[in-house]
């Protein structure tokens, strides 16, 4: 949730605060592109949280450093103090960014392979309806003129408070060392490139920075429902609580489903959804009734996608031993460089061909997306096994004892990895 209010701020707060103050939509929009762009340096900086305290204690201080970076956006009167107020913001994504990174080092070190779907499933419900309901909670407080401060004191109380939680989590101790900050750093780099530049990282990477379900219109339905004359009512219930409820839904399916099935099929399925989705959307006609079961339709898949994201990353990176959250930032990097330019290429169309040109830009992407990156994963064998185990709560006598290893090979495989 600290992650999610942020992230909502940034989406819906910050466009509807900076309109009621005057301010013109295309400066709004190059606002929103500037909010951007943190999310996709974030594992540039993400390794500090994977060293010195534990992650849920760097947890807790970025979401309360986060806050503060709110509460000061929020005490910038609009449209007078326009840059301190975007300074503000920005600052709160970079800082909150982290959040995403302890969330994800959190999930890689403590949850076991047969639960890290469903962990992913109840993660993006976190954060949606978090952000989902942080976001109306204070349009409603902007548009009935609260004072700033209350505005602001209350975005930071529905991070700072939630992210006690992660208190309780037991997470395993970080390993002893003797290495120096400096050289602890350096070490988690040389993990990184491990991941990185392994079979499974880089088509790990190449699915998080293809179009393959990254959802991006539906950062932009709001703004597209006038061709199809849906009410206001309409599109503050598809794209407002609707919506959130409708991808928390998508994302708790999605999360059960990565636990049972291949991830990465399953993940190429929910852009094969979208594209689906978008085409039957494009070729129907422009009515209000259209407009409202494409847009809650793509948010049911979106939570699908966001799920199946999520356990396909954490998948890849393993329990990923002391770079967990850098690696986790690094494909997350990657896929918010995705949305951000599906969305640009998917607008380009509205001028020429419009809402249809918009909707049907993403099914293509999609598309081709999903043929391109099941050719590559079937050639070099990167699919994985189609079943995960469920998980097992028998008594100890009914799980197979391990295999049996002769010592001499044993002992011809230690010396062997010791040598590399």
């Amino acid at each position: 949730m600290p992650y999610g209010v942020v992230g909502s701020f940034a989406g819906s707060v910050m466009p509807y605060m900076t309109s009621s103050a005057g301010i013109d939509v295309g400066s709004i929009g190059w606002y929103g592109a500037l909010l951007l762009v943190p999310p996709m340096l974030q594992f540039l900086y993400a390794p500090i949280v994977d060293i010195g305290p534990r992650r849920k204690h760097w947890l807790v201080l970025v979401s309360a450093i986060g806050a503060a970076c709110l509460i000061a956006s929020c005490l910038m009167p609009l449209p007078q103090h326009t840059k301190p107020f975007l300074a503000f913001a920005v600052a709160a994504q970079l800082i909150s960014g982290l959040v995403g990174s302890c969330n994800g080092g959190l999930m890689a070190a403590s949850m076991p392979d047969q639960l890290r779907g469903k962990a992913s499933g109840w993660y993006n419900i976190g954060n949606l309806s978090g952000g989902g309901l942080s976001a109306t909670i204070a349009i409603w407080m902007v548009g009935h003129e609260f004072r700033p401060w209350i505005i602001g004191v209350t975005l930071a109380a529905m991070m700072v408070l939630p992210s006690l939680a992660a208190l309780a989590v037991d997470e395993p101790p970080r390993p002893r060392t003797t290495l120096t900050l400096w050289e602890l750093f350096l070490q988690t780099l040389d993990d990184v490139k491990l991941v990185l530049f392994s079979k499974s990282g880089l088509t790990g990477i190449a699915l998080c920075v293809s179009p393959v379900g990254t959802a991006a219109l539906t950062n932009y339905f709001s703004g597209m429902s006038k061709p199809y004359g849906a009410s206001a009512n309409t599109v503050a219930l598809v794209t407002g609580l609707g919506n959130v409820g409708l991808t928390a839904l998508g994302a708790g399916v999605g999360g059960y489903l990565c636990d049972r099935f291949n991830r990465r099929v399953l993940y190429l399925a929910s852009g094969a959804l979208t594209a689906l989705c978008g085409i039957v959307m494009a070729l129907s006609p422009r009515t209000e009734l259209t407009y409202a079961v494409g847009v809650t339709t793509y948010a049911l898949i979106t939570g699908f996608c966001y799920s199946a994201f999520t356990s396909t990353v954490l998948e890849t990176i393993g329990k990923a031993g002391r770079a967990a959250s850098t690696q986790y930032s690094m494909f997350v990097a990657a896929g918010n460089f995705a949305i951000l330019y599906v969305g640009l290429v998917d607008t380009r169309f509205d001028h020429d061909f419009g809402v249809e040109g918009v909707i049907t830009s993403d099914a293509v992407l999609n598309l081709a997306g999903v043929v391109v990156l099941a050719i590559v994963f079937w050639r070099l064998g990167s699919f994985g096994k189609w079943r995960h185990p469920v998980e097992t709560t028998g008594p100890a006598e009914s799980v197979a004892p391990p295999p049996v290893v002769e010592l001499p090979a044993a002992i011809a495989r230690i010396t062997d990895k010791d040598a590399r």
